[in-house]
């Protein structure tokens, strides 16, 4: 196991240094008493394990777990404090261990067995590749987050039309954890690789919660979703920097990007029906995010005006279809039933346009 310690006082360092060397099966790769260089050094370091003091000047650990998990995102924290009354914060934060100073050599072997028996859990293994000395993750797969860089298809596919539904590479509809899970990751996606300050993620996720349980809330849901996309391949997707969240786009690929990429400047009558079979419910419309909402109704518009722009292009066929489609965008228009009705008649069903014009009657007194 790659480790590395972050104490502000050497004494406490060199102590802990001992007693992983002793408890064998440990690499330490790094000591440090201040955080940022920690974190200058992690991304080359790549610890799978940090030993973390709480109480340190400027960033104390609390801050420094979520830092670290922002450029080493499968990292594990355990704590090592003089204090006991940081606990509960310190597990809100997802760590695998709090250790009390000076750290007895049973709990230290009990917080190791603890991080192997997780990594046994998830299936993660490492192996040492011929001629080179340390550890080294297995070769990337088809569904790491490399090969969506490398111009492959994105590794994990996103509907949001209507239902909210996450894919795995090879088909797997992904579980969520809990309900706040999926929203955070809701949440973060809908930002599009912008980075989403902590504090309105607080507001908007947890409004109703105090300030410390609120952020416990957080960490513990963030942990959730890197461990569900970690199993994908796909650890490195949720970023942190300067007390801020995102996700890179990248590695996602959803029906929303190919719909606007779809209605882009315009709709031909044959995109206007594949538009038509994309758009199978609002953004997120099931999930009912009010932070969504904004963009659900502008959305919306932009279909309906990417639709109006296809109908005339169409054979009667394909375009009483799109007119039914853009009746159920916008139900209140009387014009679209008017035009739907025209089409059946064109078509010779003369029943179909009196059941149009029945519904738009049925309408107009449901309105009024």
């Amino acid at each position: 196991m790659r480790a590395i310690l972050i104490d502000d006082e050497e004494m406490a360092l060199d102590v802990l240094e001992i007693r992983l060397n002793e408890a064998g099966g440990v690499d330490v790769v790094g000591k440090f008493q201040q955080v940022a260089d920690a974190l200058a050094r992690c991304g080359t370091l790549r610890p799978e394990l940090v030993f973390l003091d709480i109480e340190m000047p400027g960033m104390n650990g609390l801050e420094a777990a979520e830092a670290l998990r922002g450029i080493c995102p499968d990292v594990e924290v355990i704590y090592v404090t003089a204090y006991h009354h940081y606990a509960v914060d310190a597990f809100g934060t997802a760590a695998i261990g709090y250790l009390l100073k000076p750290v007895a050599k049973d709990k230290l072997l009990q917080a190791l067995a603890r991080y192997k028996s997780l990594q046994d859990r998830r299936g993660i293994r490492r192996y040492v590749a011929p001629g080179v000395t340390g550890y080294m993750d297995p070769p990337a797969g088809p569904a790491s987050l490399s090969s969506a860089e490398d111009g492959a298809p994105p590794p994990l596919t996103l509907k949001v039309l209507g239902s909210m539904e996450l894919y795995s590479a090879d088909g797997r509809l992904l579980t969520w954890r809990t309900r706040k899970t999926k929203e955070l990751f809701a949440f973060l996606w809908h930002h599009r690789g912008q980075p989403v300050y902590k504090y309105a993620i607080l507001e908007h996720l947890w409004p109703d919660d105090p300030g410390d349980r609120a952020q416990k809330l957080l960490h513990t849901s963030l942990y959730y979703l890197r461990s569900l996309l970690k199993a994908e391949g796909c650890g490195e997707i949720v970023r942190y920097g300067d007390e801020r969240y995102w996700i890179d786009p990248s590695a996602i690929r959803s029906d929303l990007e190919v719909l606007l990429e779809r209605v882009k400047g315009g709709l031909s009558a044959e995109d206007g029906r594949q538009a038509m079979a994309l758009y199978r419910g609002d953004y997120l419309e099931t999930e009912h995010y009010p932070w969504a909402d904004a963009f659900r109704i502008e959305l919306r518009s932009t279909a309906a005006a990417a639709l109006k722009s296809a109908i005339p292009g169409g054979d009667i066929e394909l375009r009483t279809s799109l007119l039914r489609k853009l009746i159920e965008l916008e139900p209140g228009r009387s014009e679209h039933y008017d035009r739907l009705a025209e089409a059946h008649e064109q078509a010779g069903d003369a029943g179909g346009a009196r059941q149009v014009l029945a519904l738009k009657e049925k309408n107009k007194l449901e309105e009024g």
